[in-house]
């Protein structure tokens, strides 16, 4: 195979993978909902059977930690920021302003953390367990 399109190939397969190992993310989690709901739907069966109250609903779990929002905002900004310094002293301005992306991601993080954290009502202040 010549050079040129095994350097085709790097990419379509990174891309390819990369779905790939996104449908499997999404269908794995799909599947733990699915079970979970059932088994809950079996416990409240039994408990209907045998005549006990039913056991109150479980809360799902959370995706996220409070304040993973926070932390990976300001990560996010300070490796764009960091990547950016990098970058162009290593290759210039042009490419340089590749590492404002993570920047802008965690900049978004930052946005979003502050927004929810109004919205919960404690002004962007996180709570901490006693």
């Amino acid at each position: 195979m010549e050079a040129e399109s095994m350097t085709l190939l790097v990419p379509i397969f990174g891309i390819v993978f990369g779905v790939g190992v996104a449908i499997v993310t999404i269908v794995a989690g799909h599947r733990e909902r699915v079970k979970r709901a059932e088994l809950r739907h079996r416990e409240r069966l039994a408990a209907i059977e045998k005549g006990i109250e039913l056991p109150l609903d479980p809360i799902e779990p959370e995706n996220r930690k409070k304040g993973s929002s926070l932390r990976s905002g300001l990560t996010g900004l300070f490796v764009g920021i960091v990547l950016y310094f990098a970058l162009d002293r290593v290759t210039g301005d042009d490419v340089a302003l590749f590492g404002l992306i993570p920047a802008a991601i965690g900049i978004a993080n930052l946005i979003a953390y502050f927004v929810e954290s109004r919205k919960n009502g404690n002004g962007g202040e996180t709570q901490r367990d006693a």
